[in-house]
């Protein structure tokens, strides 16, 4: 058994990755904030160490201690000879919803409503700031805040995000950053 193994069996923090069926593992995680400036954002960042078996992907979570963290990318360390990861903690639950028209027989728009698509939704997300705009042009104007949650949940443009009892609009979606995360932009949804 390698070195890392043992380390991880021994001293690593009891960890479910929340799957179906919930996996049980050992982790090794530690703050990853050499090169953040943003003092809100140090909290979040982390890496770590995971077995190579429980084939951790981008966009799972899994939970430490009643903690959950949205895993952005894994990679094979060979000198471990077991996974690295980078994650970064959730800050945020949100819901998702997506509009639904109705017609009538006359193939007129008969009614309007909003279906609740997933429930609960574990994520990390940031105020957009200034400083942001500076470094990202990609921030559209309008955009309140920017959220990361797993790609799989099928988020699309139009959506709405209910966060803290608010509503709000997806406007853009980053896919293509992370392999199994999205970062999603969203502003203030005004429809009913």
């Amino acid at each position: 058994m390698a070195y890392a193994r043992r380390f991880l069996e021994a001293h690593g923090q009891d960890c479910k990755i929340l799957r179906t069926p919930v996996v049980d593992t050992k982790i090794s995680i530690k703050r990853s904030t050499r090169a953040i400036r943003d003092f809100g954002a140090r909290e979040a960042h982390w890496e770590g160490l995971i077995p190579l078996e429980v084939n951790l992907q981008s966009g799972e979570l899994f939970e430490i201690d009643g903690k959950r963290y949205l895993v952005q990318s894994v990679v094979f360390d060979p000198a471990s000879r077991e996974t690295a990861c980078y994650v970064v903690k959730t800050n945020c639950v949100l819901q998702h919803q997506r509009q639904v028209r109705t017609v009538d027989k006359t193939t007129k728009i008969a009614s309007v409503s909003w279906d609740t698509i997933n429930e609960n939704i574990d994520s990390y997300g940031e105020i957009v700031t200034v400083e942001m705009r500076h470094r990202d042009p990609g921030i559209l104007q309008a955009t309140r805040y920017i959220f990361q949650l797993p790609k799989a949940l099928d988020v699309r443009q139009l959506d709405r995000i209910v966060f803290n009892d608010d509503n709000y609009r997806v406007d853009a979606i980053n896919d293509v950053g992370m392999e199994g995360v999205v970062r999603i932009q969203v502003s203030e949804d005004n429809r009913t």
